[in-house]
């Protein structure tokens, strides 16, 4: 009340505040200079200088007529991902509901919602609630209240420092904290690794209340399952992959959902890309006799840095006659045999059959042996079908006795010989599978009609795989395969060294024969079947590439679990498209007949789905710091608080919430009038002096 009236106190000074405060202080000096010299008039000399500064400053009364101001309360409603599992949305709508008109029950009062929404980042209470805040009038706001279930993703220390000093901050937990929530995730995940080397994930699964219980979990590599097993809930487990391609390689892991409901199944699923690189490619080329376009493979291979070339020759030549040297001393080195196609034949990425024939070679006892047996042809075919890379560049002695196709590598081989050979000139052509594979595709309609020659073509039936490349009268002069985990390719002519010569314009050897390295080194670039989706002008745009039909339709699992089907249309010959609304973010499964993929749309495991359950921890510091209160309620809304205004005190109680009530208003009117006439106070200035000579004299 005091306070209140001297807040009405205003001032007019008869000189400058600098001469008044001058002869004021005079006068108070003249006072204490009667005190310390024990003069009688010490106390009127300083009811004289009170006096005196009353008539010099001119003190007035200050009446004003004010229109009392609402306060102003912030209610931050969380529209997060997390919310909007169950029934927490719901809760939140009628909690605020409730707030509302608990609030406006005690008088007038300014409710501003401000909604929190969805982020990549996960919910960001404090950036919503800083960007609040500075469109609400800070003198007036008495609280800020937040609907969320807890989870905050940018709330630290610093955030407190936002709130006005005495403006509370409550949160209302919202959600069921006996739920159920099932969850994997990554303590590590590599980015990269070395193609053909492993690479190991350190995974954890988690379920509150279920630790130490075991669960199921599955691996996914590039979209096709690679393990089982069980982890302990609650304890990490370390998990090799092997990295099966360069380029991108998508790791799914995903855990076995619990027996009883959960949450969601959206974080029963973690996904990671690593980068496959080569550290070096080593390449193993055998050729069958020296011949002229073998340099041309040697210089193809060497001008690639990342290739290590190892090349063997078969010099020897049977029906060469008269020669003066013994078999045993025209091998310049030994054959190392059992080191390539034993002990080490895993070691090379790919191996390439230059026009190699079956040979035999002398042993010291007389007897003679193949040059390269059965059992190491047969190590060969096992290389290729456990994901190894093969080509084949067939000479006339494909189409004779001393065929390849005659060893234990006819398992693998996707063509066989008809035992002709065709040797008028003719010119490579691409059919239309050749038109579409990313092999050969981008010569197609270029020039492709025009490259020069050749003179051989080793007559052949394909009995799986794409032919690419024909040569005359429809041969198949270029066929490519898939044999187990692994890739073969065959040339069914030796004349390819005369587009590397130029001949009569040359041809694509280069560039061709390259991309053949890679693709049966696993390239995915030049896989000619794929399937592929991305997020496009909110729309999840899937592509398919194929050299046959496709089906109608794709299926794909939304973030959210639902099922869904896309129509696919045919654009172009063997490219296919189709697209539908996005669900929301997170990943998406998809398949098309055969082929099966994983497109991330935002952030792969997004954090907002890295705890789901209802939590009181994280908002609790904010709350305390600025006198308000983190209490659950749950879904019942048996436990909502009641809501009151507090003036001066503590801002929350057992059962209640408390908003500050700040008593803010605006003056619309203001009337001054002085305290008393100057001449009074002059007055009674002067009778303070008489009355203290008076004390004096007596």
């Amino acid at each position: 009340m005091f306070d209140d009236w001297l807040s009405r106190i205003a001032f007019d000074p008869l000189l400058p505040w600098l001469w008044v405060i001058l002869l004021v202080g005079l006068a108070t000096a003249a006072a204490l200079f009667a005190t310390a010299t024990r003069l009688r008039s010490d106390f009127q000399r300083l009811l004289a200088a009170l006096f005196l500064g009353l008539a010099l400053s001119g003190p007035q009364l200050v009446s004003e007529d004010r229109r009392p101001l609402p306060d102003t309360v912030l209610i931050l409603k969380d529209a997060s991902d997390s919310m909007q599992l169950g029934d927490r949305s719901d809760v939140a709508n009628e909690a605020e509901i409730t707030l509302r008109q608990r609030l406006s029950a005690d008088g007038p009062i300014d409710i501003v919602s401000v909604t929190i929404p969805p982020n990549a980042d996960g919910t960001r209470v404090a950036l919503a609630l800083t960007d609040a805040l500075a469109s609400v009038p800070s003198g007036r706001l008495g609280g800020v209240i937040a609907l969320t279930d807890g989870q905050a993703h940018d709330v630290s220390a610093a955030t407190a420092t936002v709130m006005p000093e005495g403006v509370p901050f409550h949160a209302l937990i919202i959600g069921d904290p006996d739920a159920r929530d099932r969850r994997i995730s990554a303590v590590t995940a590599p980015k990269f690794g070395v193609v053909g080397e492993l690479a190991s994930f350190e995974l954890r699964v988690d379920d509150p209340g279920h630790e130490g219980e075991r669960a199921q979990i599955e691996v996914r590599l590039n979209g096709e399952r690679k393990a089982r097993f069980p982890i302990t809930i609650g304890q990490t487990l370390s998990v090799p992959l092997e990295i099966e391609r360069r380029g991108r390689n998508t790791i799914e892991m995903s855990v076995v959902p619990a027996e009883t409901g959960e949450l969601t199944l959206n974080n029963n699923l973690f996904i990671a890309e690593i980068s496959g690189i080569r550290d070096r490619m080593r390449v193993l080329l055998i050729t069958g006799e020296p011949h002229i376009g073998g340099r041309s493979w040697r210089n193809l291979l060497k001008s690639d840095p990342s290739i290590d070339l190892v090349q063997f020759t078969i010099l020897t030549q049977p029906r060469v006659k008269n020669t003066n040297a013994g078999d045993l001393e025209l091998s310049l080195i030994q054959f190392p045999r059992r080191q390539l196609f034993e002990e080490r034949l895993d070691d090379f990425d790919l191996i390439i059959f230059d026009q190699y024939q079956r040979r035999d070679i002398p042993r010291q006892n007389g007897m003679r042996e193949p040059t390269i047996p059965s059992r190491y042809f047969s190590n060969i075919a096992r290389y290729v079908e456990d994901g190894g890379a093969l080509l084949v560049a067939a000479g006339p002695a494909f189409a004779s006795e001393d065929s390849l196709y005659l060893t234990p590598l006819v398992s693998v081989l996707p063509t066989r010989p008809t035992g002709q050979t065709t040797t008028e000139p003719f010119r490579a052509e691409l059919n239309d599978k050749g038109r579409l594979h990313p092999i050969t595709r981008s010569f197609a309609g270029r020039d492709d009609q025009t490259w020069g020659p050749w003179f051989r073509a080793i007559e052949n039936d394909p009995l799986a795989g794409n032919v690419l490349m024909e040569g005359p009268d429809g041969t198949p002069l270029f066929i490519i395969d898939r044999v187990g985990e692994g890739r073969v390719a065959m040339l069914m002519s030796d004349q390819a060294w005369l587009w590397a010569k130029g001949y009569e314009g040359g041809g694509p050897y280069q560039e061709m024969f390259r991309r053949t390295a890679h693709w049966l080194l696993g390239e995915p670039d030049l896989d000619a079947e794929t399937l592929s989706a991305r997020a496009e002008n909110e729309q999840l745009i899937v592509e398919r590439r194929t050299l046959d039909s496709a089906p109608d339709t794709a299926q794909i699992i939304l973030p959210d679990g639902t099922a869904s089907e896309i129509v696919m249309t045919e654009v172009e010959a063997g490219y296919y498209t189709g697209a539908m609304p996005l669900g929301g973010l997170g990943a998406y499964r998809l398949s098309h007949g055969s082929l099966s993929t994983i497109a991330a749309v935002g952030m792969l495991n997004p954090i907002e789905y890295a705890e789901l359950l209802p939590t009181v921890d994280v908002l609790a510091p904010l709350s305390d710091a600025t006198g308000g209160t983190t209490r659950m309620i749950g879904l019942s809304m048996d436990y909502m608080p009641d809501v009151r205004r507090i003036k001066t005190g503590a801002l929350t109680g057992r059962n209640w919430i408390g908003v500050r009530d700040n008593d803010a208003y605006t003056v619309t009117r203001s009337k001054r009038r002085p305290l008393a006439p100057p001449f009074a106070f002059f007055l009674a200035f002067f009778a303070a002096l008489a009355w203290g000579w008076w004390r004096e004299a007596k």
